[in-house]
């Protein structure tokens, strides 16, 4: 008996969708649920529209799942089809990219456990804010890579952008973060 890989898994699953079994596609989506919604989170800035931008990803997804390559990984399919999503919501509404960000801080009984947790979000919050500021073909490359499985030469096809162009984005996007860090443990 063959051992069922999860690259093996996938590949049922997908032939199972290309069958139009709607529990296999729910399965296999799954696996790919919280990088999706985080990816178009930070894409849009914005959690609620994020959910939305999911949902639309998904019936795209399903559409289109006849027209899925399985030479390709499904990933890069998958945060390809969520990034058209993303970029076409924000053509549509015109939305500036914000950070929804909550200040409650849960009830803690040790205060040392306090100060780190706050210490933890403003740090997560100088991060995210200094993501939010790339200029959005550095922000665009530096999601794909972080939130997806994609490699460099797949971000590059998706976004119809030389190899060489998407690996100066993700240099200065990083370095620019970098910065930005850095700026911050001086504060």
């Amino acid at each position: 008996m063959m051992k069922l890989t999860a690259e093996n898994l996938e590949y049922k699953l997908i032939s199972q969708c290309w069958s139009g079994d709607g529990e296999a596609f729910a399965r296999l989506i799954a696996k790919y649920k919280q990088q999706l919604l985080t990816f178009l989170w930070r894409m849009c800035g914005d959690k609620t529209q994020a959910d939305d931008l999911f949902q639309e990803t998904l019936v795209k997804a399903w559409r289109n799942m006849p027209n899925y390559d399985h030479r390709n990984k499904f990933a890069a399919w998958l945060f390809g089809i969520a990034r058209n999503v993303a970029i076409d919501a924000l053509r549509r509404k015109k939305i500036q990219a914000r950070i929804q960000y909550t200040n409650e801080l849960p009830e803690h009984t040790d205060f040392r456990d306090a100060a780190s947790e706050i210490e933890a979000r403003e740090m997560e919050n100088h991060l995210l804010l200094a993501i939010n500021s790339l200029p959005e073909k550095q922000r665009e490359v530096f999601l794909l890579r972080q939130h997806s499985e994609m490699t460099f030469k797949e971000i590059a096809r998706e976004t119809k952008q030389p190899l060489n162009t998407v690996l100066g984005h993700m240099h200065y996007a990083v370095n620019k973060l970098k910065k930005a860090i850095r700026e911050n443990d001086t504060l």
